[in-house]
């Protein structure tokens, strides 16, 4: 995917996410993908794209109130990166995709401010679902940005696995935004289909094949008898 509605058609056809922003959400949610349709190098597509509600969580986020010590600012900052996360504490929807170049995009509009980072996947040392009964928070670090996503327990859960298949292809070496539970499965059909369909003519030549050995004196009679019997099965 190279093309802002195709990353949104993506995220809500595959339940990953939605803007509930009253009467412009999709519209919105689509100028939060368009940044990153233009952040795409030119030979980079998205393979995977969701939606939530963002929520900066590394310090350089965080400023000290007025007159607020260095110890109650270093508290306040850990609260909001150790607590749970709600959603009106997050900085608004953005979009995410990963791309097969091996990055993970996220993405911002409002006017006269297009906010837009990526981080490489194999920088990703920590993907940290924290749920509750409806909601939930997936918590990412890597070496430059720390940051949760915030939406229902079930979206958290579904892009948590996402990302987690995203850096295993990237040490395969194969970004194509299937699952590896799919692709296992997709191996062992083709590995089914692969196998030769033994017909009933293919068995006749070879019980026939068997018989000329026997008449030539390379099987004895009994090996004979015991292939005809596993053919006759």
């Amino acid at each position: 995917m190279k093309k802002a509605d195709a990353m949104y058609a993506y995220a809500r056809n595959h339940k990953l996410g939605q803007n509930i922003t009253p009467f412009v959400g999709g519209w919105l949610q689509r100028k939060h993908f368009s940044l990153i349709e233009a952040a795409l190098g030119k030979d980079e597509e998205v393979v995977a794209s969701f939606i939530g509600r963002h929520h900066p969580e590394d310090n350089e986020n965080f400023t000290p109130f007025e007159d607020e010590s260095r110890a109650d600012f270093e508290k306040r900052v850990h609260v909001t990166q150790t607590g749970k996360v709600r959603y009106f504490d997050c900085k608004g929807f953005h979009a995410y995709a990963v791309t097969d170049a091996g990055r993970l995009i996220f993405a911002r509009w409002v006017p006269f401010n297009h906010d837009y980072k990526s981080i490489p996947l194999n920088n990703i040392n920590t993907i940290n679902p924290n749920t509750r009964i409806f909601w939930g928070s997936l918590r990412i670090e890597s070496f430059r940005e720390v940051f949760s996503i915030f939406w229902t327990k079930r979206t958290v859960f579904a892009i948590a696995n996402l990302l987690e298949d995203s850096k295993s292809d990237m040490q395969d070496g194969v970004m194509d935004g299937i699952t590896s539970a799919n692709r296992a499965q997709q191996a062992k059909q083709e590995a089914t289909s692969s196998k030769p369909q033994l017909t009933t003519e293919t068995n006749f030549e070879k019980l026939r094949e068997r018989k000329k050995a026997l008449d030539a004196g390379l099987i004895t009679q009994e090996e004979y008898e015991e292939y005809k019997q596993r053919f006759l099965q």
